[in-house]
This record gives structure tokens, C-alpha cells and sequence, in this order.
């Protein structure tokens, strides 16, 4: 009998069941030897950029008085201060004064200076420190997208004499991915343009891993143009952290080469379903609230037999995280329900709670968590403290079982017909 650990906020649960499939895509760290470095996958993309001269260039030539270096917020794991590193040795000490890390937060709550400093490491006390507000009166209006959505952005970024944007490149279910455009939309907008955007994802192709004719894919790209960046750095990290590639320079061109790679990292193929599957949304930061954890049930839920059960580790040590996403889980009992509610009344956050319903209208929810019992209940989901009591009773030898432990960075795609 094997012992698997999967992650529960900062650590690692314990789990011992005969027979139990773990659906993770292979680590590919051992499969890619020329990546076993972080810092040098990231300055290789620097020193041979995509479609654009190097950034070290691109400063010279402008001589700028101003440098916006967008960095994603505190609810993601990505090695911002390593690629800080980077980009600073790439910049170079005299422009040091001239640099502004602009925190992209889209709708996400502010982050404390806790987070900041685990987000930031050493350039908390470096540079300047800006939070994008999207509910900010002097965000600036650069233009509206042919899908009728009005783009306000960040005055900060906008008027910045160079743009930077940095990220990860990973699953996005609606988008389809994440990194690139999306640092602009939604990280530095208005919410009525996140919103606007959002209320996108109710077309089929407007899902996971997916960015052909994606319509909420298409529409952040539009978006990003009326401002677009002088350089971009992404990475594609593995669900230990360590980087398997890194693009630089041209915004589409860096999301196009990061997204094979991503693919070929996340995305899974199953040959059978499960009647029962034990997801881990992955550990902190990716499990701190149910409106980030929910992320995982998304990429996972297909590959559980219809009337089957999903059970979410999730530690949630924030709680719901999103007044809307409680508000409408409370509201809307049905999937017909959330689904009128998008479709009429698109509010951000009320989007979760339409994913949760869509999956429970096909199999049964259970969420090992800190979260209040009495809440969970009344969603009509099964609530526990533990993954022993919630495997408690259930006929292990009977039952084919899975397990993903990085649920945020693993598509399992069934390879048959549901």
C-alpha cells in the first residue's frame, strides 16, 4: 500500500488507499534537464527575446523616466521575486529609481503586507510598491472592444514610458490560460471591464486550456492592445515550483510559445472515470479561499462517472472569499438558477458560484476544510475536516478512486465520450 501526500494549506495530508489512481500530469522536471536551474531558463528568454530587441535595448533607445513592471497579486504562486531578479540585472542599477512594481489584483482583495513581502521577497524595500484598485477614480478609459466592453485601466501602467508585464502561464478556466493579456485584463482593470469580459464565459468555447476562438480569450487580447506592453516575461512552472520554460519580449508571441508548453504540462488524457476523486486544489496560496480553490473542481470534475463524488481538500483559511460567490451560492440552489442569473444579471464572483452549480448538477461535492459546516450544508455539500472522515465508510476495494493533487495546474480531459 502506497503513501500519498497531497498539499492542505502549508501542509501536507497524509493519505493511504489501496488501489487509488493518482491522475497528476508527470512532474516533467525530470524530462526537461535543461531547466534544472530557475534563474537561467529566465535570463536565457531575456537575452533572446521574441519579436522584440532585448529590454536592456528597448531602454536605452527611450530613456525613460518611468518603468511599470506589472507583477501578479498574492493569491498565485508565481516566483515574482526570481523574476525581479532577472529583470533587474536586465535593467541594470540606473534605472533602480525609475522602476514602479505595479500589483495586479483585478477584483482579488488587497493584499497585507504579509503577503507583500512573501509575494516580493528583498524588492518589498527596493522599489515602488503600487496596488491596482479596480474601483479607483482615475483609472484611465483607453477604449472599448468590439465585444462592447469598455477598458479601463490602471493610470500607473498606462502612462508609464515602459510597460513590463510578468506571470505564469497556466490553465485558466475561461480564458482558457492564463499569463500574457491577462495581467492587463483582468489584473489592472476597471471592474466594469472585468466584468463586461467575464460575463463572456458562458460560450462553449470559452473553457479551460482553450483559446480558439475563446471569446473572453479574444476579447482581453483586444483589450490589451489599446495599451500594450513594451515587454513581456512569463514563465511556465511545474506544481513544485520549479520553471520548465520562460518567453520574453512580444506579448502575443510569449503566450502563444508559453501555451504549447503548458499544454503539454497540465493537461491530461484519462481513459476511464472515477467514482470517486479526491482533489487538492494544491496547498497555499492556490487553497487560501473556496473562490480560488473552486478553480480545481473545474479541471477536474470530468473525470468522475456521473452520480459519482468529487471530494475538495482545501484548507480555505480565508473562508468563501468573495461576498457575491456566498451571496449567489446561497441565492441561486439550482444550475438553472445560476445560469439565468449569469445570462441576466452577470455579477463577478456570482460566476463561481454558476461552475459549482454546473458540476453538482452531475455529481455529488464534498469539501474537506476550515470553512463553516452550517454553510457548506445549506449548499447541499458535504462538509468535513478531514479526507479520513470523509473517505469514512466507503468501500475502498469496491470503488475506483482517484487522486490529483495539484488540482490548480491539472486538466484531466476524459479520452471517451460522457
Amino acid at each position: 500500500m502506497t503513501m500519498i501526500q497531497i498539499p492542505y494549506g502549508t501542509k501536507q495530508i497524509e493519505m493511504e488507499i489501496e488501489g487509488a489512481e493518482l491522475l497528476d500530469v508527470e512532474e516533467v522536471d525530470s524530462r526537461r534537464t535543461a531547466t534544472s536551474e530557475n534563474m537561467d531558463v529566465i535570463r536565457e528568454a531575456l537575452r533572446k527575446p521574441l519579436s522584440t530587441k532585448r529590454l536592456r535595448e528597448i531602454v536605452a533607445t527611450k530613456n525613460p523616466k518611468s518603468i511599470v513592471i506589472v507583477v501578479d497579486d498574492h493569491t498565485r504562486d508565481t516566483p515574482t521575486e526570481i523574476m525581479l531578479d532577472a529583470l533587474s540585472e536586465e535593467l541594470g542599477e540606473a534605472h533602480k529609481d525609475h522602476i514602479t512594481l505595479l500589483i495586479a489584483c483585478g477584483t482579488h482583495t488587497t493584499p497585507t503586507e504579509e503577503d507583500l513581502k512573501r509575494l516580493l521577497g528583498k524588492y518589498f524595500d527596493h522599489y515602488t510598491i503600487k496596488i491596482h484598485d479596480c474601483d479607483a477614480e482615475d483609472l484611465a478609459h483607453v477604449g472599448t472592444t468590439s465585444r462592447g466592453t469598455p477598458v479601463s485601466l490602471n493610470r500607473n501602467y498606462v502612462e508609464a514610458d515602459i510597460k513590463i508585464l510578468t506571470g505564469d502561464i497556466t490553465l485558466h478556466y475561461y480564458a482558457g490560460f492564463g499569463g500574457g493579456r491577462k495581467s492587463i485584463l483582468p489584473g489592472i482593470s476597471a471592474r466594469e471591464t472585468i466584468k463586461k469580459n467575464h460575463a463572456l464565459l458562458v460560450d462553449e468555447l470559452a473553457r479551460t486550456a482553450n483559446l480558439e476562438r475563446n471569446p473572453v480569450h479574444l476579447d482581453m487580447s483586444e483589450a490589451a492592445a489599446f495599451a500594450p506592453p513594451d515587454f513581456v516575461l512569463n514563465i511556465i512552472a511545474s506544481g513544485t515550483g520549479n520553471v520548465i520554460d520562460a518567453y520574453a519580449g512580444d506579448l502575443h508571441e510569449v503566450l502563444h510559445k508559453g501555451v504549447v508548453v503548458a499544454k503539454d504540462l497540465f493537461c491530461r488524457d484519462t481513459h476511464e472515470l472515477f467514482a470517486l476523486l479526491v482533489v487538492s486544489a494544491g496547498g497555499f496560496p492556490k487553497d487560501r479561499t473556496l473562490y480560488q480553490a473552486t478553480k480545481a473542481i473545474e479541471n477536474c470534475y470530468r473525470a468522475v462517472v456521473p452520480g459519482g463524488e468529487l471530494i475538495l481538500v482545501a484548507e480555505c483559511r480565508d473562508g468563501v472569499g468573495d461576498t457575491y460567490f456566498e451571496r449567489w451560492m446561497n441565492d441561486y440552489v439550482t444550475y438553472e438558477e445560476a445560469e439565468e442569473a449569469i445570462r441576466t444579471n452577470f455579477v463577478l464572483g456570482g460566476h463561481k458560484a454558476y461552475y459549482i452549480r454546473k458540476v453538482m448538477k452531475r455529481l455529488g461535492l464534498s469539501i474537506v476544510s476550515e470553512l463553516d459546516a452550517h454553510v457548506l450544508t445549506r449548499w447541499q455539500i458535504k462538509p468535513y475536516k478531514s479526507v479520513g472522515e470523509a473517505l469514512a465508510g466507503v468501500k475502498k476495494d469496491k470503488v475506483k478512486i482517484g487522486i490529483v493533487k495539484k488540482g490548480l495546474d491539472t486538466l484531466i480531459m476524459p479520452a471517451i465520450n460522457l
